[in-house]
């Protein structure tokens, strides 16, 4: 068998086949036909063994050409850590970009900016409903690691940066100052943004990387060495930074993820009937770490709590010991329905931000143990959910880069609407097909799916793709499907893809664990279909 991926993969006896009986309608591995039970077993097995003794799942963040880079100009203007510096050379040289973004800042760093055209259309391509302020986040990014001047008909003086997730009001504060200072020097800048930025940074542990967040950090210590290049803050965090650069030299977009990760990876393996033990230990530790708002953010070390990371919480927390955790439950049931939208939809963070597809699908999903105590508010959210589809059959995806992955998560909050009216259940029924049809026009040769229609396929796209799939009567896209996960196990038993999340939008990042926790979670799901659907491993 040839793997693409560039390890070896697992040997099995597939003299089996997936129309094996099973007799459990429970998703449990141990009961899966021969062949995939190994399968299934072994990836288990393999992701259980990335829990830590303390419960939680810490697997590090992919190096970033774009914090790299902010890193090598912020010791270039301040002439320190030579040997950092020429390993983040070093990596930015070795790296080979596929992004039009990195493209250009690798250029620029490596002494070949010019690619000033590329860049404006590269912006004007960007289309969020966070609109000109991350557009002028990006061009500031570019001017910072000098790809293109900053822009000084970009009057930020009228920039409001309270009333927003805490990592974007002090970055649009940076910014702020960034421009202020390029349009009229140290006078520019106001002694109230300057007491801002010095404070917000003064607030975290100076070990720590704020709130966890190096991307953040790095822009604010930009725009510290503009207006106050002798604060102590400023050599401390670079220090900090540097602590967290990766082996390969370069630097990460965040220190860490682990409160988001352990939760999915717990949500994973209790559905795949890992040892309760080892679950209520990870659980213990998540427990732990919700806040006082109910809430949980996506690291131990940010204040910062939103509805995505505290709606997989609630289900991992929900599917190990609901009795165990009941206080805890709702608390964060109250946190989600405090920050819902009164006209049904869920944002990111903050009451009153925009509402967006996929977050309000985690958050339908998490309350729908308790229908009946949020009939009305899950109600409205269906509705919107219904209303946000596109016209063929896709999502807006957020914070993923893949398609299959807000489709995936819609369609399973849709799933848990219970018995509705004669036309809501139509518009279900038709959201559904639709968005089923899309994945099916959309595999691709080799059975697998792209982030796009387009895009080489990848296991994270794919294993989002077939539960969705497995809901249809299409056993032949099923199967080719299967047969392009079994084919990209490795011998260890986990998974690679390219990185799938984005942060900020739409830049992508890596967390390498997290292939192994949606092909579990796939496997998992496909349970009931695995009894209906034959392939054969060994085939590409």
């Amino acid at each position: 068998m040839s793997i693409t991926t560039g390890r070896e993969a697992p040997s099995y006896d597939d003299g089996s086949n997936l129309a094996a009986s099973m007799n459990s309608t429970q998703p449990d591995v141990d009961r899966f036909p021969p062949h995939i039970r190994a399968r299934a077993q072994h990836l288990r097995d393999h992701l259980t063994s990335h829990v830590e003794k303390d419960g939680l799942v810490r697997d590090r963040c992919g190096s970033r050409v774009l914090e790299s880079a902010l890193l090598l100009s912020l010791l270039r203007k301040t002439r320190t850590m030579p040997i950092v510096h020429d390993g983040l050379a070093g990596y930015l040289r070795g790296t080979c970009p596929d992004d039009p973004m990195d493209t250009m800042i690798v250029e620029a760093v490596m002494g070949h900016p010019g690619r000033h055209d590329g860049a404006v259309a590269y912006l004007e391509e960007f289309r969020h409903h966070t609109g000109a302020r991350k557009r002028l986040m990006l061009s500031t990014l570019l001017s910072l690691t000098g790809v293109t001047p900053i822009d000084t008909n970009a009057d930020a003086r009228a920039l409001s940066y309270q009333g927003y997730a805490t990592w974007t009001e002090l970055s649009l504060c940076a910014i702020k100052i960034l421009h202020d200072h390029t349009r009229a020097g140290h006078a520019g800048v106001s002694t109230a943004d300057r007491n801002y930025l010095a404070g917000r940074l003064a607030s975290a542990d100076p070990d720590q990387v704020w709130e966890g967040n190096a991307l953040a950090h790095l822009i604010a210590l930009h725009a510290l060495h503009a207006c106050r290049p002798d604060s102590p803050l400023l050599h401390s965090g670079i220090t900090t930074l540097c602590r967290i650069r990766n082996s390969d030299g370069g630097m990460p977009f965040i220190a860490g993820q682990e409160i988001f990760v352990t939760a999915l990876a717990g949500r994973a393996l209790a559905a795949a009937r890992a040892p309760q033990p080892l679950l209520i230990k990870m659980g213990d530790r998540i427990s732990g770490l919700q806040q006082s708002d109910g809430g949980w953010g996506y690291t131990e070390t940010t204040s910062q709590t939103d509805v995505d990371d505290t709606a997989v919480c609630v289900e991992f927390l929900r599917m190990t010991d609901a009795a165990r955790y009941r206080q805890g439950l709702a608390r964060a049931e109250q946190y989600l329905s405090a920050t819902a939208d009164p006209r049904g939809g869920f944002p990111t963070y903050l009451p009153g931000h925009e509402r967006e597809a996929d977050v309000t699908a985690g958050a339908v999903t998490a309350l729908s143990a308790s229908w009946q105590d949020h009939a009305p508010l899950l109600e409205k959210c269906v509705d919107f959910l219904l209303s946000t589809q596109r016209d063929d059959g896709t999502f807006e995806t957020s914070w993923t880069r893949s398609r299959s992955s807000a489709i995936h998560r819609v369609l399973n909050a849709l799933r848990h609407v219970p018995p509705a009216p004669a036309a809501q259940n139509s518009r279900i029924a038709h959201a559904t097909s639709a968005s089923t049809s899309y994945l099916a026009r959309t595999q691709n040769p080799d059975g697998g799916w792209g982030c796009h229609p387009g895009k080489d396929s990848d296991v994270v796209s794919t294993a989002h793709a077939l539960p969705v799939i497995a809901h249809t009567r299409d056993r032949d896209t099923l199967g080719r499907g299967l047969r392009y996960l079994l084919a990209h196990q490795s011998a260890d038993g986990g998974y690679t893809s390219v990185p799938d999340q984005v942060g900020p939008r739409p830049l992508p990042f890596d967390y390498p664990v997290l292939a192994d926790v949606h092909v579990l979670n796939a496997f998992t799901q496909l349970h009931g279909s695995l009894r209906t659907t034959t392939t054969e491993p060994n085939q590409p």
